[in-house]
């Protein structure tokens, strides 16, 4: 599952919206930081000097990162095991 498909699947549930305009140096990493583990996605949608949005938080959870790779939680471990074991690259 790609990001922007995880991040659509997820606007509805988990994703918080920041409209106003932050920096990179200071104003990102303190706002993440005051969400606990267990806080939802950000996007950040103005970033000073970038077009591109910004996203953090998204493995937050386990929960999240299960549903992105499309297993239970029991089957977490075993899945990241066999990641490390046999790394792949997937072509775009």
């Amino acid at each position: 599952m790609s990001l922007r498909s995880f991040l659509e699947q997820m606007e509805t549930k988990e994703v918080l919206h920041v409209k106003d305009e932050v920096s990179t140096h200071f104003e990102i990493p303190f706002i993440t930081k005051n969400f606990d583990s267990k806080g939802p996605i950000l996007l950040f949608e103005k970033v000073n000097n970038y077009e591109a949005k910004v996203v953090a938080n998204v493995c937050g959870t386990r929960k999240r990162i299960c549903n992105a790779l499309n297993i239970d939680q029991n089957g977490l471990y075993g899945r990241l095991r066999e990641a490390w074991l046999s790394p792949e690259t997937e072509s775009c």
